[in-house]
């Protein structure tokens, strides 16, 4: 079961991580009159939400997983429905393993951005806030705050909308800046600010740290392959963007899509990584090893075919940054000797998660050691 411990270790990049946000409230009625007060949201909406909110549901993964890092899982009363037994995958993510609350609490429905939910499921939770999306592929910023306006008025609580990656990729400081929003926002609105600056720190200095041992080598050549199949490309992964890697399918017109194998011969990668959220959402390596179609492509060759684990109903900052890391070493291997993929894993997911032996979990569902 998921615990908020202090942290107090010494991670793999050098940085001490010590002290722990303010303890929980152990009232979680208020105990009377509740102040409120007012937040932007990620949609440059303003809410009036709770002082700190006790009563959290949410069909966006992403703030399911947010919670957990800021240590409010016990305040969540409704949950994304298809993180878990969906047609992705039927084995638990880390992020469900954990969360030990699961058998006892709502699953209202959603959990890709933008995905449909029960408005009947949450208010039976009877929340004093709600959390839902600021992004999907099918609607733009301003499609999105009308319809968080309607659910506000459906459901008479304050909806709030955020995700850790959206639509504005445009440079690595508008990312960042969309991670940082993500967390302080939650932070904000359940009380665990301090918590929420923690972590960002532990991020910033765990890229810091990579980004330093890489720096001036040689930017190899890469091909992200979606789950379902090599010749569907993934257009963008900040994890890459981080380590300067050059995307061969840069400057193709439109996002993630479909490519020849006339393509990957001209683009000849150097390294191709196979998005794999789970075992049942992947290619399988030998697949791409016996393509007699890519015959001469330099990846293939020398069999430099990688997984990472990638984005799933969302983005995970903690299993980012573990891709971070393990892209790191396989690109760049001479300037990464000597780090250990297992520890650092280890110690980013507790520090995120609180709980020791995920790293075991993400490893059965990704396999990014063995290939």
């Amino acid at each position: 079961m998921h615990r908020n411990p202090c942290i107090a270790l010494v991670a793999g990049v050098g940085l001490i991580l010590g002290g722990c946000g303010d303890a929980l409230d152990d009232d979680p009625d208020g105990g009377g009159a509740r102040e409120t007060r007012e937040v932007e949201d990620m949609l440059g909406r303003s809410v009036e939400v709770p002082e700190s909110a006790k009563r959290i549901a949410t069909v966006n993964v992403d703030a399911f997983r947010m919670a957990l890092h800021l240590g409010v899982e016990e305040r969540l009363v409704g949950i994304p429905s298809d993180m878990y037994g969906s047609r992705f995958s039927e084995a638990k993510p880390i992020e469900v393993e954990a969360f030990g609350r699961l058998d006892e609490v709502a699953m209202v429905g959603g959990g890709q951005p933008g995905s449909e939910f029960s408005a009947e499921r949450v208010l039976a939770t009877e929340p004093d806030l709600f959390i839902y999306w600021a992004f999907s592929r099918g609607d733009d910023d301003q499609a999105m705050a009308e319809q968080a306006e309607r659910y506000e008025q459906q459901l008479g609580v304050p909806v709030v909308a955020l995700n850790t990656l959206g639509r504005e990729r445009a440079s690595q400081e508008a990312v960042e800046e969309q991670i940082e929003q993500a967390y302080r926002l939650l932070g904000e609105v359940s009380g665990r600010e301090e918590r929420a600056e923690e972590l960002l720190d532990f991020y910033h200095a765990t890229v810091s740290a990579v980004q330093q041992r890489v720096a001036g080598e040689q930017p190899p050549r890469v091909y992200l392959a979606h789950r379902r199949n090599l010749y569907n490309h993934v257009s963008f992964y900040f994890p890459v963007e981080l380590l300067g890697a050059e995307m061969v399918t840069a400057g193709r017109a439109g996002d993630d899509g479909e490519v020849s194998a006339e393509e990957l011969l001209s683009w000849d990668p150097q390294h191709i990584l196979l998005h794999t959220p789970s075992r049942a959402s992947r290619v399988e390596r030998a697949e791409v090893l016996d393509d007699e179609r890519l015959s001469g492509v330099a990846a293939i060759e020398a069999e430099r075919i990688h997984r990472f684990k990638g984005t799933y109903m969302g983005w995970d900052l903690a299993t980012g940054l573990i891709d971070l890391v393990h892209m790191a070493r396989v690109l760049y291997p001479e300037a990464m000797a000597g780090v250990d993929l297992r520890d650092r894993g280890e110690e980013i997911l507790e520090v995120f998660y609180g709980d020791p032996g995920l790293y075991d979990r993400l490893m059965e569902l990704s396999s990014l050691e063995d290939g």
